[in-house]
């Protein structure tokens, strides 16, 4: 290792928290290299704060700012980004929020994190072209079961034994003080024209998107959502959203003789 890649490696760990004395004791005015390193330290640290309270503001929100801000700083300890973009960063607040004792009262923390980290997965999915209306035209309609779609890399979903669609939008702006009834609720999460959307939906929409994302074809995933919802399940409503949700990025129909 070269002498500039050691000294590159001395700072970073003295900046994660181990001593800094291996770097030099004292600068020329004789104050000690610790004190100095703690400048960096809190800048370092303050700014990862800030990042993970912009990536989870509802859940700031929930705790209180000088809660969630100390609560950063625990989770820092063995999290600290890993990569040099802060895209991913916080992946893993949601399980640590569910093992983090002082929030123990509110056992729908972490499912609510992980409601926001997947807004943040759809959010920095590629770009791909989502298919339209047009691109199912030519479909034989005694064929349409044998279909397989493929979701677009933003659409993310998940459920919850918690309301963790009407916490959140009873944080978002216009929405304050929504009253909340629901027991638990799933989401599905689609990102049509760039803007991330969150709709509200159940358990029978999320076992047909479950099949689809598994690359399993159309009619078993409607089987599913069929059986999950028992006999309740809306196929034309589904593919209508998903279709206004630039949900598919492609379709592919099997030759008849496989």
């Amino acid at each position: 290792m070269t002498s500039l890649h050691a000294f590159q490696a001395r700072f970073a760990a003295a900046i994660y928290g181990e001593p800094a004395g291996a770097m030099g004791a004292a600068d020329e005015r004789g104050l000690p290299l610790e004190k100095r390193m703690d400048v960096y330290r809190n800048n370092v640290f303050a700014s990862l704060v800030d990042a993970l309270a912009s990536a989870f503001p509802v859940v700031e929100k929930l705790v209180g700012s000088d809660f969630f801000r100390a609560m950063a700083r625990e989770f820092l300890r063995d999290h600290m980004p890993r990569s040099r973009t802060l895209i991913g960063f916080g992946e893993e607040l949601p399980d640590f929020l569910a093992q983090f004792p002082p929030v123990g009262t509110l056992p729908y923390l972490a499912d609510v994190a992980r409601l926001e980290l997947a807004w943040l997965r759809a959010y920095h999915a590629p770009n791909v072209a989502a298919l339209g209306p047009a691109d199912f035209s030519a479909l034989p309609e005694d064929r349409v079961a044998d279909l397989f779609l493929t979701l677009h890399p933003s659409v993310q979903f998940l459920s919850s034994a918690y309301p963790i669609w009407s916490i959140w939008q009873s944080h978002q702006r216009g929405y304050e003080g929504q009253k909340i009834t629901h027991v638990s609720e799933a989401v599905l999460i689609l990102r049509p024209d760039l803007v991330v959307e969150i709709h509200q939906t159940d358990d029978a929409v999320l076992r047909f998107v479950n099949v689809l994302a598994q690359g399993r074809a159309l009619g078993e995933a409607v089987e599913a959502g069929t059986e999950a919802g028992n006999g309740g399940f809306d196929l034309p409503h589904v593919l209508s959203l998903f279709l206004r949700g630039g949900g598919f990025s492609s379709l592919r129909l099997p030759d008849k003789r496989n």
